[in-house]
């Protein structure tokens, strides 16, 4: 076994907590953990993971020489948030894990697969988004929104809402977070219609499935869509006019997946024209979304601020999939979750 460190690099600065670095280094005792931090009160958080950033980031201004260090050394990467060429400050980076399901931020870094092996944590928030999307297909449908209003004008009127059962529900991207959707729709009486890229691999998660290029055809027959596929150069504007003219006059739209997958002005047109009856959408092409943007006063449209996966268990289950690839690396054994580089246009 050599004995040269194997530099472990953090760069989501809310994992640098002691217990989190003892954690790793628990693993093997060749493990030496380095970290990108933000800079005190920054709001690192907040900013939109889907584009990299310079290095050091308007949020780490004042961690300059330790995150150029940290990514100099590197071997192995925990990160969210990555910086631009990223092949040229970490020449040493050999894997990176993601701290969320999407990658296409590592694609656009310029992380090549011939040289880095990208795994994500796919799986780990499909329950909570689920629940959200499921919430949301229910908040609308039985009307909940109009008897609140209702009831904050001390005003007794009855606001019948629509079943859900016997709904036909379209999934667009039929992998962790889509099949949780479909699951749970399906135990309640829904029938579902799933897209993947390759529908000849088979899944039991929907009651019929459809490739990209019977998109149109699936949409046709929704009662209501969710996105939930991942964001790579063949999905963007994939929900755009034409498919938002394909689908059942007055169905709904829900996406979870990414802003760029949507064409927002054709959403807001088809909101106008009675063609989409609502749209809740809680990711969007610019994020954060303008307070300028037209969405925010659409009729009809429900906004969250990409937020529909669920914080309370998420970092630890991240660090639970993490702690197992990180074993599974030092043993040179296959990692998990490993992602589909080409497919998802890795250089």
């Amino acid at each position: 076994m050599s004995s040269e460190p194997l530099v472990v690099c953090i760069g989501y600065p809310g994992l640098l907590l002691d217990r989190n670095i003892e954690r790793m280094q628990a693993i093997d005792p060749r493990i030496e953990v380095v970290g990108l931090p933000a800079d005190p009160g920054s709001n690192w958080i907040g900013t939109s993971v889907e584009k990299p950033h310079d290095e050091p980031p308007a949020w780490a201004l004042g961690c300059a020489e330790e995150r150029r260090h940290a990514l100099a050394r590197c071997e192995v990467m925990i990160a969210l948030h990555v910086p631009k060429d990223l092949m040229s400050l970490a020449p040493r980076l050999r894997w990176l894990q993601g701290f969320g399901a999407g990658v296409e931020q590592f694609a656009a870094a310029g992380v090549s697969r011939d040289r880095v092996v990208v795994t994500n944590v796919s799986g780990v928030s499909a329950p909570s988004m689920a629940e959200f999307v499921i919430a949301r297909l229910l908040q609308i449908w039985k009307r909940f929104p109009e008897s609140e209003a209702y009831q904050r004008k001390h005003e007794y009127a009855r606001t019948y809402g629509r079943s859900f059962a016997g709904s036909v529900l379209g999934i667009v991207g039929l992998g962790a977070i889509g099949s949780a959707v479909a699951e749970r729709a399906r135990a309640m009486g829904v029938r579902v219609l799933g897209l993947k890229r390759n529908p000849a691999t088979g899944t039991d998660a929907a009651d019929e499935i459809f490739g990209p290029a019977h998109l149109h055809e699936m949409l046709a027959r929704c009662d209501a869509v969710v996105i939930s596929a991942p964001a790579t150069p063949d999905t963007r504007h994939l929900i755009d006019r034409a498919a938002l003219a394909a689908m059942k006059p007055g169905a709904m739209l829900v996406n979870v997946a990414r802003g760029s997958l949507v064409q927002e002005d054709a959403v807001l047109e088809a909101l106008a024209s009675g063609q989409l009856s609502a749209a809740a959408l809680d990711v969007f092409e610019q994020e954060p979304l303008p307070p300028e943007s037209p969405l925010w006063d659409a009729p009809n449209v429900y906004i969250s601020a990409h937020s529909s996966v669920s914080i309370d268990r998420y970092v630890d289950d991240v660090l639970d999939v993490f702690d197992d690839n990180l074993r599974r690396y030092v043993a040179g054994e296959p990692l998990r979750n490993l992602v589909d580089m080409e497919g998802l246009g890795f250089r």
